[in-house]
């Protein structure tokens, strides 16, 4: 298969993949999210305090720490399964493209799809505090740095809920364990035990980019080790994904 063919064919699943992402019924629950990130955000924009402080601190813990596992464990966990499931997927497999070319492709498409709601949803409330607070000294750093995080936790978090959706059959429930008990609550315990997630080199690559809040204060690995353990976490997941998606017999 030359070249120019399988461009083609990862471009024509990466526009297919995104497109079917971002106008599917889950942008609904975007949608809510949205708003609720708007009226907590604005919220507390109404209320006294140091705004680069309080803005930063409610961005970390509401979007970076809870908000971006959920959105790409949704996404992610359901992409291959629900194709697996309504039997779209047998066009992928039966084309000449192979099969983990394939895989890269819905991956990319899983990549640009989340980045694009991480950005959509740091700028709502973003705007909702520091519209009321005041965008300039800092502020609008604050913004740049979390969208940043937010395209590297959608790159990282995209690799690890994609290659759950093809070793598991029901990977939606994978995925809520390992948002809300692994990242949310064993995440939050203090000790070694914190460091065992992806949260935690995320939040260290923040800790070096950002001079307010908590996240600054963050005792993490330093920027260069943390990038190193997702960008190694990220190849293996998707060196993984592709040979399983290989391997594995669809019906």
């Amino acid at each position: 298969m030359g070249v120019n063919m399988i461009i083609s064919g990862l471009l024509s699943i990466m526009k297919y993949s995104t497109r079917k992402m971002l106008f599917s019924k889950r942008w609904v629950i975007v949608l809510l999210i949205i708003i609720l990130v708007g009226a907590i955000m604005g919220y507390a924009g109404s209320l006294e305090g140091d705004r680069l402080q309080g803005g930063t601190d409610l961005m970390d813990i509401l979007i970076l720490f809870f908000i971006m596992p959920v959105i790409a464990m949704i996404y992610g966990a359901s992409l291959i399964r629900n194709e697996i499931d309504d039997k779209s997927i047998t066009q992928v497999i039966t084309s000449p493209l192979p099969r983990p070319i394939s895989y890269i492709g819905y991956y990319i498409s899983l990549v640009i799809s989340l980045s694009m709601i991480m950005v959509l949803i740091n700028s709502v409330g973003w705007l909702a505090f520091f519209g009321q607070q005041g965008m300039g000294d800092g502020a609008g750093s604050i913004l740049l740095i979390m969208m940043a995080l937010g395209v590297i936790g959608s790159i990282v978090y995209s690799s690890l809920f994609l290659v759950s959706s093809v070793i598991f059959k029901r990977p939606m429930y994978i995925g809520l364990f390992y948002a809300f008990i692994w990242e949310g609550f064993i995440g939050s315990i203090p000790g070694a035990i914190s460091k065992y997630t992806l949260k935690h080199f995320i939040r260290s690559i923040g800790s070096s980019w950002l001079d307010f809040g908590e996240i600054s204060l963050y005792d993490g690995a330093s920027a260069g080790t943390a990038f190193g353990v997702l960008i190694g976490i990220t190849v293996i997941c998707l060196a993984v994904g592709a040979f399983l998606f290989r391997e594995k017999e669809y019906p």
